[in-house]
């Protein structure tokens, strides 16, 4: 068996909760979808998101680039071709859209590799399908402190035992009204996790992690800017606030993460599967975290997470995040706050190609 071609394409897809954070605005979710097609009708198939169309198109052409270094590669060797891979793009770096592609590739090779066995990726990895609890993320933007209690509570009535609302707008006594009126909508038993998107300062975030004691957060997620792994020790270590400090979206690659985790500089981790180098180096990374006893979820990727948390041994909530869920015929579905691992083959995903069709964007 070997790998004969790729197909991408580009999808731009509206949410119902339009993106406001201290990074990014946006109404829609552009996405780059990939099929890897070998010469047995195996295909295997992965996605990430691009931000924008100019980044759409720069992901392309790094599949582009990967595409000829490994065809005629038998898919089953994924281990070979990640490390193929990672050597390709030496001189790209490891970090950034080289990255983003390498990953794709990888996840899309691990769906060949269970269609080929007939089994989820989860029993391949050692797991087996289970039910997992996850946190509401779809929504909570930084809007006004009424919006955000008025998703809150919507939420909650879905059923959701956590929520993660996101942190950095202009005027500080802002956030934290809007804490305030999310807690008291929701109560205390619900968990809330917030997000400040790399917004603050190192003298903001003491602050306001301070100010933030009494609301009992289940952890403040990228307070400062993600590679400030002095910042990010000072702040688990240095401060008495027992609020737990959450850092890894933006983290790339298993070295970055050994390096946070030599030097306790986090609470929680949340790996991005498209910065990790995909299932294979998010194999790595899960490793390290278990021997150095840490708590881990996955950052977006729900249809890939339900697959991964079988066998994260301390694993927190998933993180529900619908974005991509018009992409697929059978979609994963949140119910009651409660995701299950599929039981169909690789992923258990099949594009739905009318819908692709109708979000597609011409490059």
């Amino acid at each position: 068996m070997k790998v004969v071609s790729f197909k991408h394409r580009v999808v731009s897809i509206p949410v119902r909760y339009p993106v406001v954070s201290c990074v990014r605005k946006s109404k829609n979710i552009v996405f780059v979808l990939l099929d890897v097609f070998t010469d047995e009708g195996f295909t295997g198939i992965s996605y990430a998101q691009a931000f924008h169309k100019d980044a759409a198109q720069a992901i392309c052409s790094c599949l582009d680039y990967l595409e000829p270094i490994i065809k005629e590669e038998d898919p089953r060797n994924i281990e070979k071709i990640w490390y193929k891979m990672l050597d390709a793009i030496k001189l790209l770096g490891h970090q950034g859209l080289p990255m983003f592609a390498l990953s794709m590739i990888d996840i899309a090779l691990w769906d060949i590799l269970g269609k080929i066995a007939n089994l989820p990726v989860c029993r391949l990895l050692g797991g087996e399908p289970q039910n997992f609890e996850a946190y509401q993320s779809d929504g909570l933007w930084l809007v006004s402190p009424n919006e955000a209690a008025i998703q809150a509570d919507e939420f909650v009535s879905q059923g959701y035992k956590a929520i993660k609302m996101r942190l950095g707008r202009p005027d500080l006594e802002d956030d934290l009204k809007a804490i305030r009126e999310i807690r008291n909508v929701i109560g205390e038993n619900i968990e809330l996790i917030a997000d400040v998107n790399q917004g603050w300062t190192m003298e903001t975030a003491t602050a306001m992690i301070e100010k933030m004691r009494s609301y009992n957060l289940r952890w403040v997620e990228e307070p400062i800017e993600a590679n400030n792994t002095d910042g990010y020790y000072k702040l688990v270590n240095k401060m008495t606030t027992s609020i737990p400090i959450a850092t890894g979206e933006n983290l790339y690659g298993v070295a970055s993460f050994h390096h946070f985790l030599k030097k306790d500089a986090a609470s929680v981790y949340t790996p991005d599967l498209q910065r990790t180098g995909g299932i294979t180096g998010w194999k790595r990374i899960n490793t390290l975290l278990e021997q150095y006893n840490k708590p881990s979820s996955i950052h977006l990727f729900p249809e890939y997470a339900v697959h991964l948390f079988p066998v994260i041994r301390n694993h927190l909530k998933v993180e529900w995040m619908s974005w991509a869920s018009p992409l697929f015929k059978e979609r994963i579905e949140c119910k009651d706050g409660m995701l299950r691992t599929p039981e169909r083959a690789g992923f258990g995903l099949e594009w739905d190609e009318v819908a692709v069709s109708k979000y597609k964007i011409e490059m």
